[in-house]
């Protein structure tokens, strides 16, 4: 360990609070501060003050119990220091709150990143495209501009499967209507398709009458594909649970490999990442 980082770790420890017997046995010997009393979540003074006890302290702790060990400004936690009046944040505090992805720390982008933000994704890999290429933030822009253009450039065929399904359930859906409701359209599909006997016309004066009768050829149709609907979804949820991915995940999978590939020189998660989080329809750039 350098010389330097020794002394400052003895500077920390001549200000920092003392810890106990036990657990000065368990520190490695330049290791004089314990870290494991940062306080979380809690402005409870009560509980501060017995673990002070506990401890021996040998500092009275400020700004409801700030560890010495946390540094001069601990910026986490609600403290009467400027930023909150009680437990409230002060207007001069609510003005400094970012507003866009760019005025944002690299930690908060980095876990809204994580978390599937888009938004943070686009502005990670703008970063990474300024700290590569050596260029401005309104540059690194425009090359994630064409990032986007590359990506999107065979996406017409990974949508083809996905507006087939919906035209054929929409479809389906609004036809089910007339085919087991209408009179006159029932007796064509009647005659035509099925060939069964038809009711007297007193049988079918109202449209729920009519559905009687259409319901005994319709019924094993809706059903039949409901069925299949139901197992095709056990079907891809057993798949996950096997780690397999599903048709839409693979295609985001193949179209982020080909966008690390064609653009190697950016960092291939931040790549990933902006790929996977575009959507196939009407995604911001």
């Amino acid at each position: 360990m350098k010389l330097s980082t020794l002394r400052q770790l003895k500077s920390l420890a001549s200000h920092a609070t003392c810890v106990s017997s036990v657990d000065r046995q368990q520190l490695p010997q330049c290791q004089s501060i314990r870290f494991s009393t940062k306080w979380f979540s809690s402005t409870s003074t009560g509980d501060r003050n017995m673990e002070d006890k506990n401890e021996n302290s040998s500092i009275q702790q400020k700004n409801f119990g700030t560890h010495a060990a946390d540094g001069e400004h601990d910026y986490g936690y609600v403290k009467n220091d400027g930023r909150f009046d009680g437990s409230k944040p002060t207007i001069a505090y609510a003005k400094s709150m970012p507003c866009d992805y760019s005025a944002m720390r690299h930690e908060q982008i980095l876990q809204l990143s994580v978390d599937g933000d888009f938004g943070a994704r686009r502005e990670a890999l703008t970063r990474n495209i300024m700290g590569v290429d050596g260029i401005e933030y309104d540059e690194a822009g425009k090359v994630v501009d064409q990032i986007w253009k590359d990506n999107h450039r065979l996406a017409w065929i990974h949508r083809v499967p996905y507006q087939a399904g919906f035209v054929t359930a929409v479809t389906g859906g609004m036809i089910s209507f007339p085919l087991i409701f209408s009179r006159d359209i029932t007796i064509w599909f009647n005659d035509n398709f099925v060939t069964t006997d038809v009711p007297h016309p007193k049988d079918l004066e109202t449209f729920l009458e009519v559905s009687i009768w259409s319901w005994n050829w319709m019924e094993p149709i809706c059903g039949q594909v409901s069925f299949v609907l139901l197992v095709l979804q056990f079907a891809r949820s057993q798949l996950l649970n096997l780690g397999i991915k599903p048709f839409s995940d693979k295609m985001k999978q193949i179209r982020s490999d080909g966008l690390v590939q064609k653009y190697p020189q950016y960092n291939s998660m931040f790549v990933k990442w902006y790929s996977e989080g575009n959507t196939l329809y009407g995604s911001p750039r």
